[in-house]
């Protein structure tokens, strides 16, 4: 018995490590990894503060599929995935060591004295990302608890049904 697996819905994905509903979420676990990354089309870095404007706005404009989500690599590389972890497609990748690496990690660091108003960003869109999976949860409950109207039978499209067939003529 061969049985194709469904995709996991947004409640059971909560449970499964790796599989994010947001960017902004995907970032704040690859920022412990890498601090900056390299868009993967076009080669264009960006530095976390960067990454972090871009996820919110892509956030709010683009939201996902409920089978879709986002991933996080080991090495912080984040992608987007259409419900199976091995069709990822990676969109920021870590960046390379070199000398546009070093420039953009010293600009971050004149910007910031310290890192705690990058971290208190990405705990707040954490933390609002939680919020909203705990509400999905409970709407879901309660729309599980919910009676269900019985369903009418079909009337083929006619407001009425059809009036009985006559009876047939004996010979």
């Amino acid at each position: 018995m061969n049985q194709q697996q469904q995709p996991a819905t947004p409640e059971q994905r909560v449970h499964v490590l790796g599989h994010y509903e947001t960017l902004t979420e995907a970032l704040a676990i690859a920022m412990a990894k890498c601090l900056v990354w390299r868009e993967t089309d076009e080669g264009t870095p960006y530095s976390i503060k960067e990454l972090f404007a871009f996820a919110q706005k892509h956030d709010r404009e683009n939201p996902l599929r409920p089978e879709q989500f986002y991933m996080v690599s080991r090495e912080g590389a984040i992608g987007i995935s259409p419900g199976l972890e091995w069709m990822t497609v990676w969109i920021f990748i870590p960046m390379e060591p070199c000398r546009e690496r070093d420039f953009a990690l010293r600009n971050m660091l004149e910007e910031y004295h310290t890192e705690t108003e990058v971290e208190e960003a990405l705990e707040k869109a954490v933390t609002e990302g939680l919020a909203r999976e705990k509400a999905a949860k409970a709407a879901a409950a309660q729309a599980a608890v919910r009676p269900q109207a019985p369903v009418p039978p079909p009337t083929l499209g006619l407001a009425t049904p059809p009036p009985p067939a006559p009876p047939m003529p004996r010979r």
